[in-house]
């Protein structure tokens, strides 16, 4: 610059200041350490906007730059002469001098200027406004983070390719999904990344479209992956190749959007598979098929037996209209039971029906079981029929011939004492023999069947309905029934027949056999009401001895096991007597437990002793507290939960009515079985909650009264479980699902606490699972009124 300054002496003043003057870029001369405007060019007045500036300081000039670090620079060049280079510096400036700052950004260059003894005078700056340029790559730079943000949120993977070696410059977290990559892969060529696309066809593509601007789409196209384990995975993919131009539209690399569609693609070929299979299905099947599709039901597909069952081959059929190509089947009322499968989607099953087809060079009838479906496509839509059909016409006439010949066979003779009838129900006539007429009490043979149905007892008419109703289903007739004959005489009859039908399944006839059976019926009468009395002693007898039974077997139980905690306790604090004859304090404490056991034991023999005094007729229910049966019960297994360091979980339990012995014998042994089935290796946790049946869970149980209010008690455990299959064997009274060597019992117990929870009105079961762990639950009314 000061080289520039010396040119003055070679080109003049005057002609370096009009050179200055013109020059197009943007120049201005401070002069003086105040920093005075003694010149500017017209370029640098323009940029701000001819701002009144030459003469003044440049802080008269610019007030706006206080604070900002030009004054500063500006000095420092001046007092050291060092020049300043400056690139996109920003400036707040009041462009238009209108009060409204706003940010420029500027290339400058700050040099001294010196006089001839070298003395700096001033600075001479050399400016240029780049805030366009600046501006519009910041723009650029948001669009590109804008588009990267996109990319990165996009489901489907979405990547940029930069140069010849498509270098993996922009990818999303679904790309690297699909690639089986991390972002490492960032800054990579595309075959380093994916070698095995080196033999594909995408690298060409790619490459085609980076050198000529070209587009390339992809349709399920598939892609082979070679995983980290080696596994080769075929993926397929909907793709678009594009062209990805930088702002002055140089084509930098290629844009690539993909979707992968490999479900889709799977589906359909699932699909295809399945049409296939469908296909070979109705070809290969021994019975005739075909498929109908649209409103004109064309023929698409039919096996060998369906194009025998009408008549025609294959080539007069396939791909035409089926009432086209087997017009004999016309007006039979087969074209409107398609419309209706067609149009509703409700099956139609025809049996037996008569259709006229060709045969022998002629029309003949046949016979025909078969079925229309509607069939569906992959969205639900009917678009066509599926007919499967069988020809019974053999069946039918064999049939037929068989049923004439029985019409014509009486199905009872005289001499046998019986009576028979013959209906016929399209004129509702009866034809009757003379013992049939003997029987009814009529001297002549009537014709009407209302006379007869006329005679029958009132409250019987309805079994006869029922009886005729069923015939008509299962085509024999089967009742007993009273009449009241005209001169008065009740009597008992019973009827038999069996119905014949038409060829379309209408009853047409019914032939049978009457006989009396009054004096069988007094007989079976007098006798059943010897039984009944008979049975109502030996069923009060029975009750008796089952009460009698069911008090001894808990009386022996009882004594047998529940005892037996007592006892062991009272057997132990002894031997720890003998064991520690010194130790005063042990030796109390031990007495005292022994104390406890012997009065709990007393008691329960109390207890027992009343109790095998009762009969089922006088149980004594009272207000029951189970929180204190439970308790009572916890301090009889004391040492076996302290041996075993079982844990309790339980909520309070209800006041119910009940039998407080019994409660007592029902928890005990439900604790008992849940601490002596427990898996090795793993502390007991047993659990026990209770809470109200709710009117639902009520509904599940037949044997509970709806009326009234249940408690539903749970114990539960973490044993070792057992087959749920056997749930109901276990209440079995001497049942055991386990080794007695290895757990002990004799299959008592559970028997006992049903018996218990049925005397109480009600309902025990139990589940669990053979990977351990049992419930017990037992569900009790809250009153026993």
């Amino acid at each position: 610059m000061t080289d520039l300054l010396n040119a003055g002496e070679v080109i003049g003043e005057h002609n370096l200041t009009k050179l200055f003057a013109q020059a197009p870029a943007p120049i201005a001369i401070y002069k003086g350490r105040e920093l005075r405007y003694v010149f500017l060019n017209d370029a640098y007045s323009r940029i701000f906007n001819y701002r009144d500036i030459l003469g003044k300081t440049v802080k008269e000039a610019f007030p706006e730059l206080e604070g900002q670090p030009y004054y500063g620079i500006l000095q420092g060049v001046f007092d050291t002469g060092t020049p300043f280079y400056g690139n996109e510096i920003p400036a707040l400036v009041d462009i238009n001098n209108d009060g409204n700052l706003a940010t420029r950004y500027y290339n400058l260059v700050y040099t001294p200027y010196r006089n001839d003894l070298g003395v700096i005078e001033g600075v001479m700056v050399f400016g240029h406004d780049v805030t366009d340029n600046v501006e519009a790559r910041t723009k650029e730079r948001e669009s590109d983070l804008r588009f990267r943000s996109i990319v990165e949120q996009s489901v489907d993977p979405i990547l940029i390719l930069k140069g010849e070696d498509m270098v993996l410059d922009v990818a999303n977290n679904a790309l690297f999904s699909l690639w089986g990559v991390g972002k490492e892969a960032l800054g990579k060529p595309f075959l380093e990344i994916l070698p095995e696309m080196k033999d594909q066809e995408f690298m060409n593509l790619l490459l085609d479209v980076y050198r000529n601007g070209t587009t390339h789409n992809g349709y399920e196209t598939p892609v082979n992956f070679v995983r980290a384990n080696g596994d080769i995975e075929t993926r397929y993919m909907n793709f678009i190749y594009q062209p990805y131009y930088e702002i002055d539209r140089r084509i930098s690399g290629v844009l690539v959007l993909a979707t992968d569609v490999s479900e889709q693609v799977l589906a359909k070929q699932r699909l295809n598979r399945s049409e296939t299979n469908f296909r070979n299905m109705i070809i290969q099947a021994p019975v005739a098929m075909c498929v109908l599709k649209g409103a004109d039901f064309i023929v698409e597909i039919a096996n060998l037996p369906m194009y025998e069952l009408w008549g025609k081959p294959e080539e007069q059929l396939l791909g035409k209209p089926i009432f086209e190509g087997l017009h004999e089947a016309k007006g039979q009322g087969l074209e409107q039971l398609l419309y209706n499968v067609y149009t509703t989607g409700t099956r139609f099953v025809a049996n037996e029906l008569a259709v006229q087809l060709p045969r022998n060079e002629g029309i003949e009838t046949l016979y025909l079981n078969f079925v229309y479906e509607a069939f569906h496509d992959g969205d639900g839509a009917i678009t066509g029929i599926i007919a499967v059909g069988t020809d019974v016409t053999e069946q039918v006439l064999s049939r037929q011939k068989v049923e004439v010949a029985e019409e014509n066979v009486r199905l009872a003779v005289e001499s046998a004492d019986l009576g028979t009838y013959e209906i016929n129900f399209l004129t509702n006539e009866a034809f009757t023999s003379d013992r049939f007429n003997a029987i009814w009490g009529f001297n002549h043979s009537t014709t009407s069947l209302s006379e007869y149905a006329s005679i029958i007892h009132p409250d019987d008419l309805v079994i006869r309905e029922r009886a005729h109703n069923e015939s008509k289903k299962t085509g024999s007739l089967n009742y007993d029934a009273r009449i009241i004959r005209k001169d008065g005489a009740l009597r008992w009859i019973k009827v038999n027949g069996k119905m014949l039908y038409d060829r379309y399944g209408a009853p047409q006839r019914l032939l049978g056999v009457v006989q009396d059976i009054t004096e069988q019926k007094l007989f079976a009468e007098e006798l059943a009401n010897k039984v009944e009395e008979r049975t109502t002693a030996l069923q009060e007898a029975n009750q008796r001895l089952e009460r009698s039974n069911e008090e001894l077997e808990q009386f022996a139980y009882v004594t047998s096991h529940d005892l037996q905690e007592p006892l062991r306790k009272i057997q132990l604090f002894s031997s720890l007597i003998l064991d520690q004859p010194d130790e005063k304090e042990h030796v109390k404490k031990y007495l005292e437990k022994v104390s406890a056991s012997a009065s709990r034991m007393a008691g329960l023999i109390r207890d027992l002793l009343d109790y095998s005094r009762l009969s089922q007729t006088n149980l004594q229910f009272q207000q029951t507290d189970l929180n204190a049966i439970l308790e009572n019960v916890l301090i009889d297994f004391e040492v076996l939960i302290s041996q075993k360091k079982a844990t309790f979980k339980k909520d309070h339990l209800p006041t119910i009515d009940a039998i407080s012995l019994q409660m007592n014998q029902l928890l005990f042994n439900l604790i008992g079985n849940a601490l002596k089935f427990t898996k090795r290796n793993t502390l007991p946790v047993i659990t026990i909650t209770a809470g109200k049946l709710t009117v639902d869970r009520k509904k599940e149980f037949r044997e509970l009264h709806q009326h009234k209010e249940y408690y539903e008690i749970k114990v539960s455990d973490n044993g070792i479980g057992f087959n749920q299959e056997y749930a109901d064997r276990i209440f079995t009274i001497f049942q055991t699902l386990n080794e007695k060597s290895s757990y002990g019992g004799y299959g008592i117990g559970l028997a006992l606490c049903r018996k218990i929870v049925t005397t109480h009105a009600g309902v025990l079961y139990a589940t669990g699972n053979t990977d351990g762990g049992a419930t017990f639950t037992f569900i009790l009314p809250c009153n026993q009124e």
